[in-house]
């Protein structure tokens, strides 16, 4: 029966490793959208910082760019993807159990 099942291409992997691959998925689709979020946010602070400095005629503090837009975008980014990188992996894991 277990050749049968093989052939068929229906092996099920342990509950352990597909709950282990899903947790390293999860986690590098966060740490990937995190950093995307900490570039772009990084840009923008930059791009934001020198046109500030700009307009106001002033000296520009780079360390704004850094803790006042690129941190909390590359938190959100990396919230937004993490969560949602749950919800279609219990998504696909709920439907492939389906069949």
């Amino acid at each position: 029966m277990a050749a049968s099942t093989l052939a068929a291409g229906r092996h099920r992997p342990s509950t352990l490793s597909g709950l282990t691959a899903l947790v390293a998925r999860v986690l590098f689709a966060t740490l990937l959208f995190s950093a995307a979020g900490m570039g772009v946010g990084l840009l923008l602070g930059i791009l934001g910082t020198v046109a500030w400095g700009a307009v106001r005629g002033s000296q520009i503090d780079m360390r704004n760019a850094y803790l006042h837009v690129a941190i909390p975008v590359a938190i959100t980014f990396g919230v937004i993807a993490f969560f949602g990188s749950i919800y279609l992996e219990l998504r696909a894991r709920r439907t492939s159990q389906g069949r």
